[in-house]
């Protein structure tokens, strides 16, 4: 008898799942995950002071720049700009010239690298406090496109939402991208540094600045020396692009990635030596 039942009950299951054998499968919605990120850049300082043997750091000093993350499990990286490491300027342009068999070099030199010669993606150039609205001029490497103001949050998941929601828009402005989004050259507010007017400095062969050219003791250039340098540096051009908190951008990164990008706090630190910072959430494109 328990054989029998054993047996119907098969056939009974077999039945239910062969007459269902046509029925339609329905997917489950998609799952949007927030994968936000928040970064906080500080303030570049190269400077710093020798006393004797002694070198003295400025306080805030700083050779970070922030480098956007290639994969979506990391929040990006910091690498220092080891040649600031003993330098406070950084040369733009740098021709040689030799006298009395000995090598220097007349340079064009800045306390920034210029946007094409940064290490990562992003350098705070200035932070600026004095106004209710704090702004600041970042450098970047990459590719960038303001596509909202006044987006005041810190809540992850209201920017994941605003991401969310605006696909259409955010896909419409990578599709815009040419060359002048570079460095945010065509962004509104965004400084633009040439290099006609700056002093010409000497250094020696190992680096080291011996002085700017009009200051006693330092060697004078050739007068061809001085018109390749200054023709070479006419064609240097650096922008620093202004952001205020509640800024949304697209960003293409240097590795190649796309972001979607949230200025979302500029501040001084209330402990001394009262480091300057800018905060931002990012969201990777790219998974």
């Amino acid at each position: 008898m328990k054989k029998s039942s054993y047996i119907l009950f098969s056939l009974l299951i077999i039945s239910v799942i062969n007459s269902c054998s046509d029925c339609p499968i329905k997917q489950a919605d998609p799952i949007f995950i927030c994968e936000s990120r928040i970064v906080t850049l500080e303030k570049f300082n190269p400077n710093f002071r020798i006393n004797g043997d002694v070198v003295d750091l400025e306080p805030d000093y700083n050779i970070s720049i922030y480098e956007f993350p290639s994969s979506s499990s990391s929040s990006g990286s910091f690498p220092n700009d080891s040649r600031f490491k003993d330098n406070k300027l950084l040369p733009v342009v740098s021709i040689p010239f030799a006298v009395n068999d000995s090598i220097f070099f007349a340079n064009i030199m800045d306390t920034y690298p210029t946007n094409i010669d940064l290490v990562g993606d992003f350098l705070v150039r200035d932070v600026d406090l004095s106004n209710n609205s704090p702004t600041a001029y970042i450098r970047i490497y990459g590719s960038i496109d303001l596509i909202e103001q006044n987006f005041l949050t810190e809540d992850s998941q209201v920017f994941c939402d605003y991401v969310h929601n605006n696909q259409t828009k955010i896909t419409n402005s990578f599709s815009s991208y040419n060359e002048v989004n570079r460095f945010g050259a065509n962004q509104a507010g965004t400084s633009i540094t040439d290099y006609k007017n700056f002093p010409v400095i000497v250094s020696n062969s190992d680096g080291q600045i011996i002085g700017s050219v009009g200051v006693p003791g330092v060697n004078i250039p050739p007068s061809d020396v001085l018109a390749k340098l200054q023709f070479e540096a006419n064609k240097q051009i650096s922008f620093d692009l202004l952001v205020l908190p509640g800024n949304i951008y697209t960003y293409l990164a240097k590795n190649g990635k796309r972001f979607v990008i949230l200025i979302t706090e500029i501040r001084q630190t209330n402990i001394d030596p009262f480091r300057k910072r800018v905060t931002m959430m990012l969201y990777p494109l790219d998974k």
